[in-house]
């Protein structure tokens, strides 16, 4: 059986790790080994059948995020956490070649983990991206923007894309590998898992791609079921670092509605303040199997498990933390099947929000018609896809020593400005 690694470098979100363990697990259930190398580890607390796997601190940069602005592409955010400087990249990597090294997988899956994709592919390993797409930009020069609320200037994005390449081949020559030929080459992979769908893809239309389809689960997850009453029923998805939690858990208590919620070390007081006889308030994450088919609305971040229940034909409320999740919440918006509020929101828009979500038809009916449009989509059947190609990748022969410099002809370029698309 082989040795799998999941790798998350970059990102804040609990569904990285609730994401990747569930498909260690059904790697773990068919004999395969696996370790995580995770940029935050008490997630793993949540997840009690990881705990005889290995568990590694994930590289990641002391300056993070530090003096970074808006990011229009995913250069920006790559030179906001460490791809500043060939000296900063060259300690990452350096961590990352270690851990590879000592552990010696079969297969590195990557989620969000741009550097350790660096590593693999010097070491000669096999490596697939695994996540929603945000992560995993689109194979052109320099990498396009994730920007659709206001419009970027083509030098922006040459610039950092000029400057990310320029580090990281800065870090390659103290190794003594020759250069990439463009930044994109950093995402190379032997398969991009994009787990999303083309409307809901924080890149819009991609060259020369493939879906899989939103990576969650509905039967991990402790058991719950919906308290008996005559209100909708809500599911609340949410980490208590929101700074609108106490205005939305003063709404849920207030209402008449059921509540179904996790949030992740959410403290006594504020639990105390919600649960009751129709409010379940978890410590862990719920089985969603017995409460997604009678959920009237799910509130959450825009992460996996939101695009997941909005293919279960449930409408959104999304608060996004962070541009990705503000991306996903536009796009659910677009759809008609939810709508976003931002977190310095006062608790009346937060109100007014829910109160359009819970007696307007329309979103429940455009989420359902959204979520028609994938009929032979289910959670099950896409990981077991998934797991399946990533075991034809580890069946593959073995590599004799690193690979040679990356092709540049496996990256598209850009349509210059004003050119025919």
């Amino acid at each position: 059986m082989a040795r799998i690694a999941f790798a998350w470098e970059l990102g804040g979100e609990f569904g990285h790790a609730i994401a990747c363990n569930e498909t260690a697990r059904v790697l773990r259930r068919r004999g395969h080994e696996v370790a995580f190398m995770f940029r935050e580890l008490h997630q793993l607390d949540f997840l009690t059948d990881c705990a005889a796997d290995d568990i590694y601190q994930a590289p990641v940069s002391l300056a993070e995020g530090r003096g970074m602005g808006q990011p229009a592409s995913y250069a920006d955010i790559l030179i906001g956490c460490g791809y500043d400087s060939p000296q900063h990249i060259a300690g990452m990597l350096g961590g990352w070649l270690s851990l590879l090294e000592r552990w010696k997988p079969d297969l590195l899956v990557a989620d969000s983990a741009p550097t350790a994709l660096v590593a693999a592919w010097m070491l000669g390993l096999r490596r697939v991206n695994y996540g929603n797409g945000f992560g995993i930009p689109p194979p052109l020069s320099p990498l396009p923007s994730f920007r659709f609320d206001e419009p970027v200037a083509a030098e922006q994005l040459l610039r950092s894309d000029a400057h990310a390449l320029a580090s990281i081949n800065g870090a390659l020559a103290r190794y003594g590998v020759a250069p990439l030929g463009a930044l994109a080459q950093v995402f190379s992979s032997d398969e991009d898992f994009l787990t999303t769908f083309p409307e809901l893809d924080s890149y819009g239309k991609r060259p020369r791609t493939g879906y899989w389809g939103p990576r969650y689960s509905v039967d991990q997850g402790v058991t719950a079921h919906w308290p008996a009453g005559h209100g909708k029923r809500i599911l609340v998805y949410v980490k208590q670092n929101l700074m609108d939690i106490d205005a939305l858990i003063a709404l849920l208590a207030a209402s008449p509605h059921r509540v179904a919620a996790f949030s992740p070390e959410l403290d006594p007081k504020r639990a105390a303040r919600l649960r009751s006889p129709m409010r379940i308030v978890s410590e862990r994450p719920m089985r969603l199997a017995p409460l997604l088919p009678e959920t009237d609305l799910f509130i959450s971040h825009g992460g996996n498990v939101s695009v997941g229940t909005l293919m279960a034909g449930v409408p959104q409320l999304v608060v996004p933390t962070q541009y990705e999740q503000y991306i996903t919440a536009r796009r659910i918006e677009q759809l008609g099947a939810g709508l976003w509020v931002n977190p310095k929101s006062s608790a009346q828009d937060i109100a007014t929000a829910l109160q359009r979500l819970l007696s307007d038809p329309a979103f429940a009916r455009n989420a359902k018609a959204y979520a028609r449009r994938y009929p032979q989509y289910s959670p099950g059947e896409a990981q077991r896809r998934v797991v399946q190609r990533m075991e034809e990748i580890v069946a593959r022969p073995p590599r004799n020593g690193p690979l040679p410099r990356l092709g540049a002809e496996s990256i598209l370029p850009r349509t210059p400005p004003g050119a025919p698309a």
